[in-house]
């Protein structure tokens, strides 16, 4: 056989090998809510044996992904109510932060533990507590949590864990609270503010959006609240939701939960999109089932072009949901004609297409062909408790991480071992092997 015929065979097996594999998906629905598995589960066993604490149950958009957590993670016993977890922060390069809350462990009060989780090694580990002694501030459990990647070369592969302090809580001026992974100590860092540019109090964020190295609190009654948690001197900004969509000074007369149903931040295609459903009331003290019927209910979306502009947003497009309704995809899905959905996500590759959550369905819709492209079962609680006291949207994109990485060097213990073994070769693995727990010093 010829070079060149050699050459064209191994062409067409590598062709055909890349035929036969299918597609790495980039991005799921993920829900914030992990599910915690049984200590008996197949899948508890295979993290004792492989000396992890997390597994992800991955689908491809709308069908709803899951992050697994092992039950030494939560401690479960016999308690009048079992703890609850909720996922605060992502990453787009496979980590995340999230809290475990025993309710009435230590007393009265609840006891709040965030974990840091790196999906590439299949393991979380627990954050130390704010030492309030030090610090002179709490963390907050029900304030929006931040996660961003360090874009220091020596600190590669680490993050910071950020919460936004404003001027009216226990410290003076806006601050940041922190916590690198690299060393994973807890400071306070002061935000600067312009006396020059308009600026809002921060003190209804209803999430963060870490995109192109700055972090977004979102404020989605009025605007968001950009800043760049690296900068030796950092400054706090406030940018102005686009004209006609700023619901007033007085958000205690807003309902925090009927915004998020109604609006939406995200990154997509690299750019920062703003999603709303106009037509509709946010009156705080005005129940869903006496509310008056939307007008001329319309999805828009706007683009953040440039932060430092005058004007910020950039508008993209509109859609009637009277037109959505009439389309008929939306029948042949099984959709309820005239029933506003509520804005669950944008796709990341593709602004085009924002997901909608009707009832327990969560489907794609093509906005400017008013046209639904796609539908799955979501069972989960959207409901407006969770949205009041959780700032992570209860289904969002996130980006896949790769497969699971090799086995640890070090023996496995075996699939009949304690928790405590678990957790002990976990921090073994950490002090050995540096590549698979990065955020271990």
């Amino acid at each position: 056989m010829s070079a060149a015929e050699s050459s064209s065979r191994a062409r067409q097996e590598a062709e055909s090998e890349a035929e036969a594999e299918p597609p790495q998906r980039r991005w799921v629905a993920l829900v914030s809510i992990p599910v915690i598995l049984a200590s008996g589960d197949e899948r508890a066993r295979s993290m004792l044996a492989h000396a992890t604490n997390v597994e992800l149950d991955l689908h491809d958009p709308p069908q709803p992904s899951y992050l697994l957590l092992h039950p030494s993670i939560v401690g479960l016993k016999p308690v009048a109510q079992q703890p609850s977890v909720y996922i605060l922060a992502t990453d787009g390069s496979g980590s995340l932060v999230f809290r475990v809350t025993n309710h009435g462990s230590n007393g009265p009060d609840e006891d709040d533990v965030m974990y840091f989780c790196d999906a590439h090694a299949r393991r979380a580990i627990s954050m130390p507590a704010v030492p309030y002694s030090d610090l002179r501030v709490e963390a907050r459990p029900h304030r929006s949590i931040g996660l961003i990647a360090d874009p220091d070369p020596c600190r590669l592969g680490h993050y910071l864990v950020a919460q936004l302090y404003p001027r009216d809580s226990v410290l003076l001026g806006d601050k940041l609270l922190c916590c690198s992974t690299a060393t994973f100590q807890w400071f306070v860092k002061p935000l600067l503010t312009s006396a020059t540019t308009r600026m809002r109090n921060p003190s209804a964020d209803t999430g963060v959006v870490a995109h192109a190295g700055r972090l977004y609190w979102l404020a989605l009654a009025y605007g968001v609240f950009v800043c760049d948690p690296f900068a030796d001197t950092a400054h706090l900004r406030f940018l102005a939701l686009p004209a006609d969509c700023d619901l007033g000074e007085k958000p205690y007369r807003i309902n925090r939960a009927y915004v998020a149903q109604c609006r939406r931040v995200a990154p997509s295609e690299g750019q920062l999109r703003y999603v709303e459903i106009r037509g509709l009331s946010y009156e705080a003290y005005v129940a869903p089932a006496v509310a008056p019927p939307p007008v001329h209910p319309t999805v828009w979306m706007w683009t953040l072009v440039d932060p430092e502009a005058t004007e910020p947003w950039r508008f993209e497009y509109e859609a009637p949901f009277a037109e959505v309704w009439a389309h008929e995809s939306y029948a042949a899905a099984g959709l309820p004609h005239g029933e506003v959905p509520h804005v669950a996500l944008v796709d990341p590759d593709d602004h085009g297409i924002v997901y909608f959550f009707q009832g327990s369905k969560l489907f794609g819709l093509d906005v400017r062909a008013r046209r639904v492209v796609s539908i799955e079962e979501c069972s989960v609680r959207d409901d407006l408790k969770m949205k009041d006291w959780n700032s992570r949207p209860i289904v969002d994109a996130w980006e896949v991480p790769p497969p699971s990485p090799p086995c640890s060097e070090l023996s496995s213990p075996s699939p009949q071992g304690s928790d405590g073994d678990l957790l002990a070769l976990i921090t073994a693995a950490s002090c050995s092997n540096n590549r698979l727990l990065r955020f271990i010093c």
